[in-house]
């Protein structure tokens, strides 16, 4: 017979992520899946300013469409886990508590620590600014952190709502961590694991060392620009099932992370310089462009939108070029294995 635990371990698992969870605070639910496994962002184009004019019939100005960009969303992950504790070997405790304790341990030591290391990775794959540079010293650290909030500032990224996520050995290199982090007290505000000072007005969120994306040093986020989806996450025990004399755990979450196209300022990621692909190189023949990036793949748009994230981008090959009309614009963005994406360059054509 199937105990399903759904009911009796959703608000436990809920507090569980509250008290423990990395991500408390710092993702949003704003891209639904609800019946269905993809979904699509439509991000509505801007209008111009104008003169107004005094006089003829557009004193508004010149009336455009306006024009969309697609973003494509799909669940990715699929993930369970199994297992047994036989009747014998739980002697004279009682199965089902004992089968509690451990999924318990198994969602708060297994499931949400591999969550937390695919967002992280989703955010470093699809940062709006990847910086790359040397390791951080304790001189360094805080500039490299003011500079990447300089960047959202310019941004306009809101100042409410940012979070610092970075590593255990980095984050003891900042001052206002390294004395404060494991006092019981700060006045009259007690310091938990998800409760500790702002730096650069950030949020600090510690992350350990193994848990950071390959050869990042910290990431800056805002949580609007971060949404996550967790389309199901079931949970059960099984008492005696066919052919075993005990109790069977078992599990299946499935879930995503992202990157909003149009808030992707909101995430920043500083890593190291080798890490990071360079930017393509464009050149103009007339209408002819061409894009290069050697070791790397290319995706380019024409339409206006961010081939990091347009469902309208498409590949090209390093040297292969594009043949662009009067007032497109070619944007193209490279890529290779083992690297975080390159910056955006672009070029204008007009005959």
């Amino acid at each position: 017979m199937a105990i399903n635990l759904a009911s009796k371990f959703s608000k436990y698992v809920d507090d569980a992520f509250a008290r423990e969870s990395l991500l408390r605070g710092a993702v949003n639910n704003k891209v639904e899946f609800t019946g269905v496994n993809e979904v699509s962002v439509y991000a509505v184009d801007k209008m111009e300013m104008n003169d107004y004019q005094l006089g003829g019939t557009s004193r508004y100005g010149e009336v455009k469409e306006l024009g969309d960009r697609v973003q494509t969303f799909k669940i990715e992950r699929d993930r369970s886990f199994t297992g047994s504790i036989d009747e014998g070997n739980a002697q004279d405790q009682y199965n089902v508590k004992d089968a509690s304790a451990r999924l318990h341990v198994q969602i708060r030591d297994v499931v949400m620590p591999e969550v937390e290391r695919y967002v992280l990775g989703k955010w470093a794959q699809g940062a709006g600014k990847v910086a790359g540079g040397s390791a951080p010293t304790r001189d360094t650290l805080l500039g490299l952190i003011q500079s990447g909030a300089s960047y959202m500032n310019n941004h306009y990224v809101p100042r409410r709502g940012r979070g610092l996520f970075i590593s255990e050995t980095y984050a003891a290199m900042l001052p206002n961590l390294s004395n404060l982090t494991y006092l019981e007290q700060l006045g009259t505000q007690a310091l938990t694991e998800n409760s500790l000072p702002r730096v650069a007005g950030f949020d600090v969120h510690v992350v350990p060392d193994g848990d950071m994306p390959e050869n990042v040093y910290f990431i800056l986020q805002h949580k609007d620009a971060c949404p996550f989806a967790q389309k199901l996450a079931k949970y059960k025990i099984q008492k005696d099932p066919m052919g075993i004399d005990g109790n069977v755990i078992e599990g299946r979450v499935r879930y995503w992370a992202g990157v909003l196209a149009e808030k992707c300022a909101g995430v920043y990621v500083y890593a190291s310089s080798d890490s990071v692909q360079a930017v393509p190189a464009i050149s103009l023949s007339g209408a002819a462009a061409t894009v290069t990036a050697e070791g790397a793949s290319i995706r380019y748009t024409v339409d206006g939108s961010d081939p990091r994230y347009s469902a309208s981008a498409q590949s090209l090959t390093s040297g292969g070029s594009v043949t662009l009309k009067s007032g497109e614009t070619l944007k193209a963005y490279a890529y290779a294995e083992g690297k975080y994406p390159s910056d955006v360059a672009e070029k204008a054509y007009s005959a």
